[in-house]
């Protein structure tokens, strides 16, 4: 009699292709139900059930001993599709040709920011935001976000560096264990800021005070009486992402 552990139904997923919101969907739960089923070492027989109608499968091919057999595979109802997924089931590369892959990231937009600040951590508010994608040569690992560029203080003109009103900026979050030492900004001189009480702050580093903890921020736009430079400190910050891609309106 097969056992109903939760890692082999996680395995089923995997080797499928099918993420956790994907099979959320199919079974009609949530995605963090659908991570406590891979947790379970003896899931509920209604779940087990719901499982083998909504996929059309047998206990074998998911709660069996031996290894899932392509045949049975193949009679599933759903086939998956052809993204990678990390380990919490979010999409992350799509191969879209030898070497070039499709990367999916939330999508920050103007109207969203104001709400940011309280929904960075909360899970229902990132799967609402939508989805923006580009387009990478390799995978790459850390946690990337997009965010829709607001107003003109990061446009001097330079296409090189600009990030005019419009832009969207794809950035990695920069790990707060890493804030201690210098933050590295010579390939990558645009940064994202996450302040606790201004917001979202698209800006570039002009100086780093490490032993204070103090940033001196600076715009790109010439303007210096509309757009001065200011210092942060970095117990104000909540979230420091560097800007990897800059795709223009």
């Amino acid at each position: 009699m097969p056992d109903y552990k939760g890692e082999k139904f996680k395995n089923f997923l995997s080797k499928k292709s099918i993420s956790a919101i994907k099979a959320s969907e199919i079974l009609g739960v949530s995605r963090q139900t659908v991570y406590q089923y891979f947790k379970s070492s003896a899931l509920e027989r209604e779940t087990v059930n719901n499982i083998l109608a909504r996929f059309g499968v047998n206990e074998e091919d998911v709660f069996g001993d031996s290894d899932l057999k392509d045949k049975r595979l193949s009679n599933a109802r759903y086939i998956g599709d052809p993204s990678i997924y990390d380990e919490v089931g979010e999409t992350k590369f799509t191969e879209i040709s030898p070497g070039r892959y499709r990367m999916g990231t939330e999508l920050v937009p103007v109207y969203a920011q104001a709400g940011y600040l309280t929904g960075f951590a909360d899970k229902e508010y990132l799967e609402e935001l939508p989805k923006h994608y580009i387009t990478v040569d390799r995978y790459v690992r850390g946690k990337y976000r997009s965010f829709e560029i607001s107003g003109d203080s990061m446009d001097n003109g330079d296409i090189r560096e600009a990030m005019p009103n419009g832009t969207i900026a794809t950035a990695r979050e920069v790990k707060k264990d890493h804030w201690i030492s210098k933050l590295h900004n010579h390939q990558w001189p645009n940064w994202i800021f996450v302040h606790k009480t201004e917001g979202i702050i698209a800006k570039q580093i002009a100086n780093q005070d490490v032993k204070n903890g103090v940033l001196v921020l600076r715009s790109l736009n010439p303007d210096k009486d509309k757009y001065p430079d200011f210092e942060v400190h970095l117990d104000e910050i909540e979230q420091i992402y560097n800007v990897v891609k800059r795709e223009l309106k």
